[in-house]
């Protein structure tokens, strides 16, 4: 152990000390806790939402749990209606400003009083997430992290399961042995009648075929593929069903967006920075099938069912994100390298299997996604500051 490690394993063993002798109190065992506090502070939007199964594992197998998410701003919509959690707070995360987020924690007076266990996901690890829990009363710690002297049950990521995975074994710290779920996003009436207007308004006729496309991803990762190849599967869906095409995507992927659009005429929009997650989530439940790279964006088509095709590239692991064994989705990967080159893109996948991918989603999902999901009360959904 080098000398950092070895002092910050006797500055956290004495943080751990001094939390026993300053904040007396007794913690429940872990069975016996029907309490818990889920932090949610990545920022990654696949990681927030790859955590949210664990939320429904928990109400599931303990239907008297008491569910509260502290969150930052990327993570809390994700969470605000979700109908297995009780409350939410929002909290600036720990990493850019511990005091207030400690402050707020405190003040918030989780469940009445009673002890509760504090939960960190995969993504949530960082030693100051964890002494910001430290500072929170008489409260059991479980989950992954960087300070293990601080919690009382510890996970270590297994790279053989997918996240999801992952985070539904931290249930399995409290005694239960949960199945798998499919991470959930809710959203709001005024969020789904958003979409639909957003929809008309870019010239989507009434009962025609929408179809999202997310051609965009990290400049950091090397997920990507040729423009042309996209645009030969737009005019497909365009050509053949009749569909509209719209692109999805942040402001900053806008001009990429717009190059591909150039040489499509009519038949697409794009929606390219004109959305908050909740309202993206919404049109999303409204679209037939989705054509996209391995990217934030596809984590919210998952969130609400919509069948895609789904361009992955070489040097990534699968079983770590991507849906395996869903009949919902098309996982396009045709080679395995154990990295990638820095002119890597994702040329082993032809547009042509892509379009066979989208052809067989349309004839099998007639309703596509849908907005399934029922609206809960401003009441019940506000986060609380």
């Amino acid at each position: 152990m080098g000398l950092k490690c070895s002092l910050k394993h006797a500055a956290l063993m004495g943080a751990s000390a001094a939390e026993r002798l300053f904040i007396p109190g007794a913690k429940p065992s872990l069975h016996a806790c029907r309490n818990f506090l889920l932090l949610q502070y990545a920022t990654a939007l696949g990681t927030t939402v790859h955590a949210t199964p664990l939320v429904r594992a928990l109400k599931e197998a303990r239907p008297d749990a008491n569910i509260a998410v502290a969150a930052n701003s990327l993570a809390l919509p994700l969470y605000a209606f979700h109908p297995a959690v009780d409350t939410v707070i929002a909290t600036p995360s720990p990493l850019t400003d511990l005091r207030v987020a400690i402050g707020i924690l405190r003040d918030a007076k989780l469940f009445a009083g009673e002890p509760f266990a504090a939960i960190t996901t995969l993504g949530n690890e960082r030693t100051r997430v964890a002494l910001a829990l430290a500072m929170g009363g008489p409260v059991v710690r479980v989950g992954f992290t960087e300070a293990p002297e601080l919690y009382q049950a510890t996970l270590r990521l297994d790279p053989q399961r997918s996240v999801i995975e992952n985070n539904l074994r931290i249930a399995q710290l409290f005694g239960y042995s949960p199945r798998h779920f499919e991470p959930e996003v809710h959203f709001r009436e005024e969020d789904l009648q958003w979409a639909k207007n957003a929809l008309q308004g870019s010239g989507v006729r009434d009962g025609q075929m929408v179809v999202a496309f997310v051609t965009q991803t990290s400049v950091t990762q090397r997920k990507g593929w040729r423009p042309e190849r996209f645009q030969a599967a737009a005019r497909h869906m365009i050509e053949r069903h009749g569909a509209q095409v719209v692109f999805l995507g942040t402001e900053s992927e806008s001009v990429a967006i717009e190059t591909i659009r150039s040489g499509l005429g009519n038949g697409t929009s794009t929606f390219a920075g004109k959305t908050t997650l909740l309202q993206l989530t919404a049109l999303l439940s409204l679209c037939r099938v989705g054509l996209t790279l391995d990217t934030g964006i596809l984590h919210l088509g998952r969130a609400v069912g919509l069948p895609m095709a789904i361009i992955a590239p070489a040097w990534s692991p699968p079983i770590e994100w991507l849906p395996l064994g869903n009949p919902r989705y098309r996982i396009l990967k045709n080679a395995d390298i154990p990295f990638a080159p820095p002119d890597y893109i994702i040329d082993e996948v032809p547009a042509e299997e892509a379009i066979t991918a989208l052809d067989d989603l349309v004839a099998k999902f007639s309703e596509g996604a849908l907005a399934k999901q029922s609206p809960f009360s401003a009441e019940r959904g506000n986060p609380t500051k």
